[in-house]
């Protein structure tokens, strides 16, 4: 019998406060009595506070007590500072700002960019929306790609953005890279996010057209912004059909330390519906560690550690003869380390920021009696300063270094990869009146293996035609070393792949509603390209080109207690790269792909409600059947995914407790 519904169940130990906290609750108002939204609202001298959403209310919980101050800020607002009292379980604070200049409504960059954080951009993404929505499962990029300029490639890792493959997004955690996001690749599966979204306070997903803070993207970046000092002491954990979670966090006064461990093994989800493909299901045990330290009134550290193990197994049919089947086995071990110290300066006009992260995977895998390992090493170490003296403008500055080294084997082959990679980044945003703001920023890198170096130009301008909406442009040059397989067995001394975007963006939002349409143009240049009647040889003459519309409407207005977007994408692509014969559709860009997400709060059950629906037009593949000048003419199947979820909340054991099916 065709089994449809997956049930997974997760109990989560509610937190045992150590110590009296207050809730801060109140609303951010101009003088006309009109919510000001993104304002950043926190305790002076400490990490605690929160921002203003689209009515302008706020609410946060802090362990502070008795007289403290509350500081208020915004673009295009004179900040306040008010003393309060902090001797009640709950204060009430509304308060009112009043322009700075002649700026009443600021105006931000926006081309780009879905951003979710203290940022003071437009909310689209919080990691509630991750945890909630129906088919993501908790997993980060299952979210994002609900987003416009996504499309799902099931069977392929990486984050798929306007007409880019999968290499061309880059992850990014406290400024600092993450060199493998995603677990170890298996032929025609895709692999799940390494990274739980609750850990983040914040999310920035940019389909184009980028900061000069970050580099190596051909097509986008999804920077995460991890939390600060834990709320509490609590202790907790999970189970669910396939594995189990325990953890334990522990908070100071000005110290918290986190640390937890995770065991799955898919069989028993594999056994109840029938998956046999698989001649050793996933099995996967995991560490974390989690240390934040506040160093002075203004300056916090962090260090974050995460250490896996996974195995698995798979069988595949022959395709000439589906009969016979080939085995491919993994055994992937992964470390990765994140730390960093973020100061502001007393005067607050300075910040400075110091990273060092460190990455170590490791695959040894068998395809049938074909060996294939791979050992991968980067260290990166970044600095960068802050300045708003002046005002309405803000300046960035600072550098990066990277080494990357990779050692990878196929039976008696053997290919290595050393790599001294280093960048610096100037930018500056300006506030220039109360309907004009821009960033223009430039990028420096430099790459000792290729013996190659670029400057990358980046600008954006906003201009604000209304109250609620504005149109945004945004323009730059972006630069990415080609892909390790072109590098381990070729002495050719390849060039930086590099791409030009353009986008157009008209944005509207008022009263919890937001309406988006962006239009982009994308132009490779540079990209690796087979030579021909040379095998294994390849040079820098491919193109390629990426064009479309994204819509995105967003409401959490209309319909009461429910919250729903909905995101289209058209995509016109065409590459001319690696082994085609000619420019041609490559094999992972669908033309029309379509979201719909819907959440529904149900307060008679205390549940929250969801779907989601996806869809994607079919992607061409080649049939070597065909001539060369009908390469890539066939095309897949449409795909349509419909996901249903409920999250009860309840208590079990008298603990705070979450019951959730799939």
């Amino acid at each position: 019998m065709k089994k449809i519904l997956i049930l997974f169940v997760l109990i989560t130990i509610a937190s045992i406060t150590c110590n009296a906290q207050t809730t801060i609750t109140g609303k951010i108002i101009t003088k006309k009595g009109e919510p000001v939204m993104f304002a950043n609202i926190a305790i002076k001298g400490s990490f605690d506070g929160t921002s203003s959403n689209l009515d302008g209310e706020f609410s946060f919980i802090t362990s502070k007590n008795g007289e403290q101050i509350i500081m208020v800020s915004c673009i295009g607002y004179q900040a306040i500072e008010k003393a309060i009292l902090l001797n009640e379980p709950i204060v009430q604070l509304d308060i009112i700002l009043k322009p700075s200049v002649s700026e009443i409504d600021a105006v931000y960059i926006t081309a780009g960019a879905f951003e979710a954080s203290e940022e003071k951009r437009t909310v689209n993404m919080k990691s509630t929306d991750i945890g909630t929505t129906a088919g993501a499962l908790g997993n980060i990029i299952g979210a994002i790609e609900t987003l416009p300029g996504t499309q799902t490639v099931g069977e392929s890792n990486g984050l798929f953005v306007r007409g880019g493959s999968g290499s061309e997004s880059k992850i990014i955690i406290d400024e600092m890279v993450v060199l493998n996001p995603y677990y170890s690749p298996v032929p025609d599966i895709k692999q799940r996010g390494r990274f739980d979204p609750f850990m983040f306070s914040g999310m920035i997903f940019s389909s184009g057209g980028y900061s000069a803070l970050y580099g190596q993207a051909l097509s986008s970046t999804l920077i995460l912004k991890s939390k600060g000092l834990a709320d509490s002491t609590n202790t907790g954990g999970g189970i669910h059909l396939y594995g189990t979670n325990v953890f334990h966090t522990h908070r100071w006064e000005n110290t918290s330390l986190y640390t937890g461990i995770s065991y799955n093994n898919f069989q028993p989800y594999h056994y109840l519906f029938n998956i046999d493909k698989y001649n050793k299901s996933t099995e996967n045990t995991c560490g974390k560690i989690i240390f934040r330290q506040k160093i002075s009134d203004n300056g916090l550290f962090k260090f974050y550690s995460n250490i896996s193990k996974t195995e698995l197994g798979v069988d595949f049919e022959e395709i000439s003869n589906p009969d016979e089947k080939y085995s491919f086995s993994l055994e992937n071990k992964n470390l990765y380390i994140n730390s960093s110290y973020r100061e502001f300066f007393k005067d607050e006009k300075w910040s400075l920021f110091v990273g060092f992260s460190y990455s170590k995977d490791k695959d040894n895998a068998y395809l049938d009696t074909i060996n294939m390992s791979e050992d991968e090493e980067m260290m990166q170490s970044k600095i960068m300063v802050t300045n708003n003296s002046l005002s309405d403008v803000t300046i960035k500055a600072g550098g990066e270094i990277q080494s990357f080294d990779v050692s990878g084997k196929m039976d008696n082959s053997e290919g290595v990869i050393e790599d001294l990679f280093c960048a610096g980044f100037f930018e500056v945003d300006w506030i220039i009146s109360q309907k004009l703001a821009t960033r223009t920023g430039v990028r420096y890198e430099y790459s000792d293996y290729l013996l190659k170096w670029n400057i990358a130009p980046r600008l954006s301008i906003a201009y604000k035609v209304a109250s609620n909406s504005q149109i945004s442009f945004a323009f730059g040059k972006f630069y990415q070393t080609p892909e390790k397989d072109f590098l381990y067995y070729s002495d050719n001394k390849y060039d930086y792949e590099n791409a030009d975007h353009y986008i157009l963006n008209y944005q509207w939002m008022k009263n919890k509603r937001i309406f988006r349409i962006e239009l982009y143009d994308k132009e490779y240049n540079d990209l690796i390209k087979d030579i021909p009647d040379v095998q294994n040889t390849y040079n820098n003459s491919g193109t390629g080109y990426a064009r479309g519309i994204d819509i995105f409407w967003r409401d959490e207005k209309t319909i009461p207690l429910a919250d729903f977007w909905i995101s289209y994408s058209y995509l016109d692509t065409k590459r001319d790269y690696r082994d085609f014969p000619k420019e041609a559709v490559p094999d992972f860009a669908a033309k029309h792909n379509l979201s719909f997400v819907y959440k529904h709060w149900v307060g008679l059950i205390n549940s929250m409600v969801g779907f989601s629906y996806s869809y994607s037009s079919g992607r061409p593949y080649y049939d070597p059947n065909r001539p060369e000048n009908e390469f890539h003419t066939d095309y897949t199947k449409e795909y349509h995914n419909l996901d249903i979820n409920i999250s009860k909340i309840t208590k079990l054991f008298n603990r705070r407790t979450v019951i959730y099916s799939s």
